[in-house]
């Protein structure tokens, strides 16, 4: 199955960012040994280790709605479930955008609040706050727990005109947002602004992350979309309707948010969904796939794509063909060359983005130890010039010094050997007066009186 594959790109993929951190411990450990290392750069480092190990894949479905983008979730990553887990009917279902992950939290969905749109704070700064989301567990083991919960994505709540249009989900001088308001002038809008999905999925839990839009509306009334999530995900799959073709509305998104020249072209692609409205028992075979390969073609140049960059799949048939192991009908639904294309050119170009990145990082830091190594270098190469012009000085220096010491050396001698003679001749004249001065007292002391 392509998904297996998929998991065995993400192992590959995972040894080597592995790797890649041991690489950079290394260096880390030798600057330290090289006394190269500070706290600026030991942060930097840090950061860069941090970025790797908590590495994401972000895969963003993009549509308009009722185009399938949940059902093509459920058939290329959840089908092994046997059943739809995201809502997936007629008209719109997702009705907030929804990010599947997985973390280390128990299995739930979390959501936020319509209300907080009145804010200024973006969701990812809701974020550090669970207590502002309403949170759901379930039960990873039941389908029913499961499906249950991710039904709350699809919840909507009538409110009057004027406060949808403070969440900016209401415009008064568009015809379309007039057509849905309710009788009794209300409108329907969405019960949470955003959702998370967490839940270890193995695909999840090696880093992938599935962000569903509930639609191109969506796009532009959360800016977070726009300004953060869309262009920093690793992937965007635009799904298009084959029946439909490109409305201009899905040209302008494309152009502006998703192939615009502030981000690469590369992991964007275009998805041509529900084929199986082509499929005709009227038509033979070569006739279905002519008006297909027309469709293609019109939509590739209108998208400013290559026509191997847009892929016809029908998602549902895709589904219902896994979760029945019909490989027939598997084969005619094309989703399994989507699922190639993405094991193919979803790693590859993460890895490439990961690699373009660190390397730049590295490159640095490898410039700033380079400027003090050469720095060290000079000081090195001044001394040892100035040594080596004092060395035929020092040879002068040392037989000077050595004649000096030998001419010491013998005076030393000499002056010890008249120290020696003078010592014996003073010893001899002392025991000689001290002789004298006895004798010369006593001679004294026994003189007769005189009369």
């Amino acid at each position: 199955m392509a998904e297996n594959n998929l998991a065995k790109q993400f192992a590959v993929y995972s040894e080597w960012r592995k790797g890649l951190v041991e690489t950079i411990c290394d260096y880390r450990n030798w600057l330290n040994e090289q006394e190269l290392n500070d706290a600026q750069v030991d942060q930097r480092i840090q950061q860069l280790l941090d970025r790797l190990r908590e590495d994401k894949l972000n895969v963003a479905f993009v549509a308009e709605f009722s185009r399938g983008k949940s059902e093509l979730i459920n058939a290329i990553f959840f089908a092994g479930y046997g059943t739809r887990l995201l809502p997936s009917s007629a008209g719109r279902t997702t009705m907030c955008p929804t990010e599947l992950l997985c973390k280390t939290k128990p299995t739930s969905i979390m959501m936020l609040p319509i209300e907080t749109r009145l804010s200024d704070a973006t969701t990812s700064e809701y974020k550090r706050y669970p207590d502002e989301w309403k949170t759901v567990i379930f039960d990873v083991d039941s389908n029913e727990s499961m499906v249950k919960a991710f039904k709350e994505v699809s919840s909507t709540k009538p409110v009057s005109v004027q406060e949808a249009e403070k969440y900016g989900l209401y415009d008064p001088n568009s015809a379309d947002d007039a057509l849905n308001l309710n009788k009794d002038g209300t409108i329907d809008v969405p019960c949470w602004r955003y959702a998370m999905i967490n839940f270890p999925h193995p695909l999840l839990e090696q880093g992938l992350v599935i962000l569903d839009t509930p639609g191109l509306n969506a796009i532009g009334t959360e800016p977070e979309l726009t300004i953060n999530m869309l262009p920093n995900a690793h992937a965007v799959l635009f799904i298009l309707a084959a029946d439909q073709g490109v409305t201009k509305s899905e040209i302008d998104v494309w152009r502006q948010y998703i192939s615009g020249t502030r981000w690469k072209q590369k992991g964007r692609l275009a998805v041509m969904n529900k084929i199986d409205g082509l499929w005709d028992e009227l038509k033979d075979e070569k006739e279905i796939q002519k008006e297909l390969t027309r469709q293609i073609k019109t939509s590739a140049e209108l998208l400013g794509l290559e026509t191997n960059q847009i892929f016809p799949v029908s998602a549902q048939k895709g589904l219902l063909a896994k979760v029945n192991k019909d490989d027939t009908l598997l084969a005619k639904s094309r989703v399994l060359e989507l699922e190639e294309a993405l094991s193919n050119q979803l790693i590859p170009s993460k890895q490439e983005i990961v690699r373009d990145n660190t390397q730049n990082e590295i490159d640095d830091l490898i410039t700033n130890s380079k400027v003090i190594l050469d720095a060290r270098f000079t000081g090195i190469n001044e001394q040892l010039v100035e040594l080596r012009g004092l060395r035929g000085k020092n040879e002068d220096v040392v037989e000077h010094m050595m004649n000096k010491v030998k001419v010491d050396k013998e005076n030393f001698e000499k002056a010890t050997a008249l120290s020696g003679f003078a010592q014996y001749f003073l010893s001899i004249l002392i025991a000689y007066l001290r002789c004298w001065a006895w004798s010369h007292s006593r001679c004294m002391c026994i003189q007769p009186a005189r009369p």
